[in-house]
């Protein structure tokens, strides 16, 4: 029952973030607040780690799940959450929830050939649904928005869930048993930190950090301790409760949940086509795990 609640908790933290992005995207570059948010955050887990063991804690991860766990962050969030965070601000919330929410449809295709689980007539009518719902929920309709804009950002959307995938499944191979999460993000957040704070200096310079003024930082610090403070907590928790494959099930409800939101709070207009495209969504990854 706590990895359910855990894990809704999940799909509410990603849900509400999004929108937090979306409203900030027009003012400062996404690159550069995906880099902040999880400066906060890795200072914010070192913080707490002399509370559950110190350094002691993290001589106990072996080198192949430090390995996994680095990789986790640099490619589900370093990269993944950065590309999501690009995808939000071309074709917005409403659209890119749904679309990267199919990312348990990437990690139930890597479980069949790396894990040997089945491939059942379910799982492939729920492929089929998954796909349907892509279609329609990739931006068509005459707008200002150029068309290869569209499309650029319905792809990122998608490479942000392969990416997802791909860290969900390394970071349960790092989890070990005896290290507690506090330790794990401990250890995952201030790689991930740097890995994007070299990525935006190297790519924009002091550039990346225009926008950033007084008016806007405590913000920003609030809203990295939420979303990847308390969000990789409890995500972290989610999955060494429940399991990746059923953890990654229950974020699937962060599109019901944040495409309203994103209609009453962020003026998004929520078509025919995107509500049904996203429940099309969620119904698909229900049939496939």
């Amino acid at each position: 029952m706590i990895g359910i609640v855990l894990g809704l908790a999940t799909a509410f933290i990603w849900a509400t973030s999004s929108l937090v992005v979306k409203h900030w995207s027009a003012r400062v570059n996404t690159l550069a607040l995906n880099a902040f948010r999880l400066s906060v955050s890795g200072l914010f887990f070192l913080a707490l780690l002399p509370f559950f063991g110190g350094l002691d804690a993290l001589a106990r991860l072996t080198m192949p799940s430090q390995i996994a766990l680095a990789l986790s962050v640099i490619i589900g969030i370093a990269i993944g959450d950065s590309l999501y965070f690009w995808s939000l601000a071309q074709i917005g919330a409403a659209r890119a929830m749904p679309i990267s929410g199919i990312y348990p449809l990437f990690t139930w295709a890597l479980a069949v050939p790396i894990l040997g689980e089945p491939i059942t007539p379910q799982a492939m009518i729920g492929t089929a649904i998954v796909i349907v719902s892509l279609y329609l929920l990739a931006p068509v309709e005459q707008s200002e928005t150029p068309a290869h804009i569209h499309r650029a950002g319905t792809f990122g959307a998608i490479v942000a869930a392969l990416v997802w995938a791909i860290a969900t499944v390394l970071m349960k191979m790092g989890m070990q048993t005896g290290v507690d999460v506090i330790t794990i993000n401990a250890f995952r957040m201030p790689i991930g930190a740097l890995a994007l704070l070299a990525l935006a200096h190297a790519r924009l310079g002091k550039a990346a950090w225009r926008g950033f003024d007084r008016a806007i930082i405590p913000g920003l610090i609030v809203y990295g301790l939420y979303s990847t403070g308390l969000g990789a907590l409890v995500w972290t928790w989610s999955v060494e409760f429940t399991g990746a494959a059923r953890a990654a099930l229950l974020v699937t409800f962060a599109p019901l949940i944040g495409a309203p939101l994103a209609a009453i709070f962020l003026r998004e207009r929520i078509t025919p086509k995107i509500a049904v495209g996203t429940l099309m969504s969620v119904v698909g990854i229900w049939l496939i795990l």
